[in-house]
């Protein structure tokens, strides 16, 4: 510990541009940490100051500047922010600390022990334009009590943002309950939803059950993939929506419920309509408010802030100490075009956390799934549609045998649901 006298008054301050670019370093942060200043005018912030959280922090945050973990207060100064070094690791001990961050913990406890939902805005990480804007609207239509219909391919967080929702709703307090539709049985998905009464079919329990849109009762009821929702179930959900009322299966009476319907897609809804698939009244139910989340390749300057976000999770998660991530990976990440999203993005990190051996992370020997395939001119070209057929079970053999089996870690390196793998392995019977 510094004793009173050496005790350093003040550590210095990094400002920067509305680019988030370094414009400025104190003399004394540039003493202190050992830093040339000229090196560092026009360099992006998040090269100097790290911080595993957030890329927006509002007020206070931890971070580390070269090696050192530090305090940081940030302030706004209109389009410029001045990043202040409030205490530096050697000048406080964690015993010292940790009444202080108890005291946190106990606070935010008590403010949000009735929250239902594990996300909030400022955990959808992303600083593109076209991220801001899908955030920005968000945010205004999670005070309205409409529907809301999350669009967007696979892995770009739509329930992420379903759950983000909630939590900036009025019904934040209350449940939020999220149905896969697309991994319950058709033959179980009006018992498992909508509930059944005592006797209703053999194995029934005596007492009844209520369904998933009762469990949300007040609250939020979130359903993912719902292209998938059977046609015979449509019915009935669009009678949730229109009379707020619902029927057990092998019920008599209808009980009146109070929720929020969020639906999440990755597909062309429309087109299922006239298809057939998909019922019309129900469509227009469901799109009032439509929410489009980017596809990771159409924000590609957040790829690198996920990136290391992921890093830093899997320090912690896996025991180690990675730093940054080698220059050649970084510019392959950024080519490459991501069809799995920012799930496949952190299956990628992931692989490559568990490979490393330092403090650099490095881009794996055989990357996941990311090379070209190669059209050959030896063999006959088929239709399209047999193709397509032919490279989809290549790559879900591929993908299972470089997860050696492992069905749930084939599906996150393919980008789908597991449910969605079983569904293929089941139509090109594929056994292992």
């Amino acid at each position: 510990m510094l004793t009173t006298t050496e005790r350093k008054v003040d550590w210095g301050y990094i400002e920067t541009n509305e680019h988030s670019q370094i414009v400025f370093l104190s003399d004394e942060l540039c003493a202190t940490f050992q830093i040339v200043k000229d090196e560092w005018l026009g360099v992006p912030a998040r090269e100097l100051i790290r911080d595993p959280s957030s890329r927006k922090p509002k007020h206070v945050f931890f971070g580390r500047i070269t090696g050192y973990a530090c305090l940081i207060r940030v302030v706004h100064l209109d389009q410029h922010r001045q990043y202040h070094v409030l205490i530096r690791q050697d000048e406080v001990t964690q015993v010292e600390l940790m009444p202080f961050m108890n005291a946190i913990e106990s606070t935010s406890k008590k403010k949000n022990q009735s929250r239902q939902s594990k996300y909030s805005f400022s955990e959808v990480l992303g600083e593109s334009e076209s991220m801001e804007q899908v955030k920005e609207l968000a945010a205004r239509i999670a005070t309205s009590q409409s529907t809301v219909l999350l669009t967007g391919e696979s892995g770009t967080g739509k329930e992420l943002f379903a759950q983000a929702i909630h939590g900036l709703s009025t019904r934040k307090h209350d449940p939020f309950v999220a149905v896969n539709c697309a991994a319950i049985p058709a033959d179980l998905f009006e018992s498992e939803v909508f509930g059944y009464e005592g006797g209703a079919f053999s194995g029934a329990k005596r007492e009844g059950k209520p369904g998933k849109v009762e469990l949300a009762q007040h609250g939020t009821l979130f359903l993912d993939e719902i292209s998938e929702l059977p046609y015979a179930a449509q019915g009935k959900l669009l009678r949730v929506l229109q009379e707020r009322e619902i029927e057990r299966l092998g019920g008599t009476s209808s009980k009146n419920v109070d929720i929020r319907i969020i639906a999440a897609t990755n597909r062309d809804l429309s087109m299922l309509v006239h298809e057939g698939k998909f019922r019309q009244d129900l469509f227009y139910r469901l799109y009032v408010f439509d929410l489009k989340i980017p596809a990771l390749r159409q924000r590609k300057e957040d790829i690198l802030l996920l990136a290391e976000s992921f890093v830093a999770i899997f320090n912690d998660r896996l025991g180690l100490q990675v730093e940054s991530i080698d220059m050649e990976m970084q510019q392959w990440m950024l080519h490459y075009e991501w069809p799995g999203n920012v799930r496949e993005l952190k299956a990628y990190i992931e692989r490559a956390m568990n490979l490393t051996n330092g403090h650099v992370l490095k881009r794996p020997v055989e990357p996941m799934l990311s090379q070209p395939v190669e059209v050959g001119t030896d063999r006959p070209l088929y239709s399209l549609e047999d193709e397509v057929r032919r490279a989809e079970e290549n790559a879900i053999r591929k993908a299972l045998k470089q997860a050696e089996g492992d069905r749930t870690t084939a599906a996150r390196l393919l980008g789908i649901h597991l449910a969605s793998l079983y569904r293929k392995l089941s139509k090109y019977q594929i056994k292992d």
